[in-house]
């Protein structure tokens, strides 16, 4: 129970820190645009990173040697973490924190369950069944409910 409870917990940090960046990136996209809160959002993320991995490293808590593993494709990441905050950065401001985090969340989910049912990636499969086709529509439906 308790593994359950400590996985439920980060990801409703994540979540969190999720909803407080999105105001937070939209709010630089209007002083700096949209590419100057992609800078900050990633130079300053990239510096705290930087100093947790060398103190891990340091305190032999952290193991790089394996990077020559990683697939090509899961470098794409932090690209594609350029598109989330450019177009939170982008969003916000036009849309507002609620709209355009629905938008992102709704894209987010309904290619997921894609990845999920196809196994895409190396996921475990899970099946697109009723249960979940109900769920992902529930969802769009929610999303159109806040945006009209």
């Amino acid at each position: 129970m308790i593994p359950f409870l400590i996985n439920l917990l980060v990801g409703l940090l994540g979540g969190i820190a999720a909803g407080l960046q999105a105001p937070f990136t939209g709010v630089m996209g209007q002083k700096v645009g949209e590419m100057g809160s992609v800078m900050f959002t990633y130079g300053l993320g990239a510096l705290l990173i930087l100093a947790i991995v060398l103190i891990s490293l340091a305190t032999g808590t952290a193991d790089l040697s394996n990077w020559r593993a990683i697939p090509w494709w899961a470098f794409l990441a932090g690209p594609l973490g350029l598109v989330v905050i450019g177009s939170l950065a982008y969003a916000v401001p036009r849309l507002g924190a609620t709209n355009a985090t629905m938008l992102f969340l709704v894209g987010w989910l309904v290619f997921s369950a894609l990845i999920d049912h196809f196994g895409w990636f190396g996921t475990p499969v899970r099946q697109l069944d009723l249960s979940r086709m109900a769920g992902t529509l529930t969802l769009l439906v929610g999303g159109w409910l806040i945006l009209r």
